[in-house]
């Protein structure tokens, strides 16, 4: 192989190293079956397009958590599309909390709760009851 060939193969694994685990890198979360939490608050931004589902609520006290959901293509396969959720729904929201409890992120979503209607979304997998 000539050094050029080496190097952009070298280039390209230390790339797709890091989207990789940025992708999935759930170490700094707790595991759902272990430990979960719950947050209320108004929805203020949502992205629906891959890898994830992307959330932003915010809390009565202005708190901003993200929140990470599965990919659109397995919500569109349990019924939830672009147009389930409305930005200004007050959602309750149950996952994984991080490990760094100065971080405002949740990720691996166990159960979601529209205020409004009742409206839930909770997964097949077990987990641990929330916290708040």
């Amino acid at each position: 192989m000539r050094p050029i060939d080496l190097a952009r193969v070298a280039l390209l694994v230390l790339i797709t190293n890091g989207l990789v685990h940025a992708h999935h890198g759930y170490s700094d979360f707790f595991d759902p079956k272990e430990r979960t939490v719950m947050v209320e608050g108004t929805l203020e931004h949502l992205v629906f397009a891959n890898p994830h589902v992307v959330m932003k609520i915010r809390t009565a006290d202005a708190t901003v958590y993200e929140l990470t959901w599965q990919s659109p293509n397995t919500m569109n396969r349990g019924g939830v599309t672009v147009s389930t959720l409305a930005l200004g729904d007050v959602l309750t929201v149950v996952g994984a909390p991080p490990r760094d409890p100065r971080s405002h992120e949740i990720t691996r979503l166990c159960e979601v709760k529209r205020a409004r209607d009742g409206w839930t979304w909770r997964t097949a997998q077990p987990f641990a009851p929330p916290t708040r």
